[in-house]
């Protein structure tokens, strides 16, 4: 196997790739990539950890065809650290590897394709297609309230729904609830609903930027996203997700209007008081005026306040600001309503028309 490409060009698909390389010791070929070269002038790379697999396909000069495996993470940090624009590479039929670029030579040691895991097939596939920022904002809007709690799997993922013609993305632990919609132009007659695997929506995260058009392929056990030169396959998890609907309050007593920015600002600041063993801000709400207030008897108390315009009845309720802050920093508005109804009921976080939050409150003390 031989061939010479843009170096820049094979660094940015191992860069991507090298995130989704195994470190399974009972499988030591799943820290490599499968590196295979048709006489179609075409470079296939392929990597996988048997729950995400990713594979790339670039246009090269071929000199010889071939298949091989090569350390993925190794090649990476080579094909980065050389200066040349171009890079070749040859692999000798003892799949030793021969890097050049510049002045820079390695030699790298490989392994047979034999063993190597292909991607699996997508069967019985139904497709929708979304911009990659359209597809980023809805995974970032919902992704940290992923629960990492193995023992209610169905929760380790964000449940991902199309129907007529709309987006739901919805996460929740437990303890908070995030959901997003996007009305798109995807077909109204779909309608699918997945649960997306917490690794597979942090690679989605990484890769996807810009107005990229992303094609998105649905199967029964698994799931596609084709965009460019780029393939990614993940299982799915199996399972029912919760009734996330039931969660959501219907009515509440009260909705106010409030500064996204000053409202961050001062959950950060109270809540620097707290340390592990106690994680509790009290919101009380009065005249034109909410008050955060939080205390920790090993360090002390702290207070602040800002002017919002409520004119309800004098109103407390505590939450953990961890929960609070994951949610505001990933807004973009300059406002955000916040509704609640009692102490012990949970309170909604609302951004636009399409962002709801619900988190539940802590114990007041």
């Amino acid at each position: 196997m031989h061939f010479i490409c843009e170096r820049s060009v094979l660094n940015e698909a191992l860069h991507i790739l090298q995130n989704v390389v195994g470190t399974n010791t009972t499988l030591p070929i799943l820290s490599n990539i499968l590196v295979e070269v048709s006489d179609k002038k075409e470079l296939t790379l392929t990597a996988t950890n048997l729950e995400v697999g990713i594979q790339f396909k670039l246009d090269v000069e071929v000199k010889d065809q071939g298949t091989c495996t090569l350390p993925g993470r190794k090649l990476f940090e080579m094909t980065k650290e050389m200066a040349g624009e171009k890079i070749e590479i040859e692999v000798s039929s003892d799949y030793i590897g021969i890097i050049k670029s510049g002045n820079a030579v390695f030699r790298l040691m490989g392994l047979s394709s034999d063993e190597y895991p292909r991607l699996p097939r997508l069967d019985k596939v139904h497709t929708a297609k979304l911009t990659a920022s359209v597809l980023r904002d809805l995974l970032k809007k919902t992704a940290y309230a992923i629960s990492s709690d193995e023992a209610r799997y169905v929760l380790n993922g964000v449940y991902f729904i199309v129907a007529k013609g709309d987006v739901v993305v919805v996460a929740t632990d437990g303890r908070r609830l995030a959901m997003v919609k996007k009305k798109t132009e995807i077909d109204p007659n779909l309608d699918a609903g997945i649960i997306l695997p917490a690794k597979t929506v942090n690679e989605l995260m990484r890769i996807l930027h810009g107005d990229i058009e992303v094609e998105i392929l649905f199967s029964e056990t698994q799931v596609g996203f084709k965009l460019a030169n780029m393939l990614m396959i993940s299982r799915l998890i199996e399972g029912k997700f919760p009734n996330y609907d039931q969660v959501i309050p219907k009515k509440t007593k009260e909705s106010v209007v409030i500064q996204k920015e000053e409202f961050q600002n001062i959950i950060r600041r109270v809540s620097l008081i707290n340390t592990g063993k106690s994680n509790l801000v009290k919101f009380r709400f009065n005249d034109g005026s909410l008050t955060l207030t939080a205390s920790n008897p090993d360090v002390g108390e702290a207070k602040d306040d800002m002017s919002i315009e409520y004119k309800g009845d004098d109103f407390v309720i505590a939450f953990n600001p961890v929960y609070l802050l994951d949610a505001l920093k990933i807004l973009d508005d300059e406002q955000i309503n916040f509704e609640f109804s009692e102490s012990t009921a949970p309170g909604v976080l609302k951004s636009g028309d399409d962002f709801t939050y619900v988190i539940m409150p802590m114990k007041l003390r």
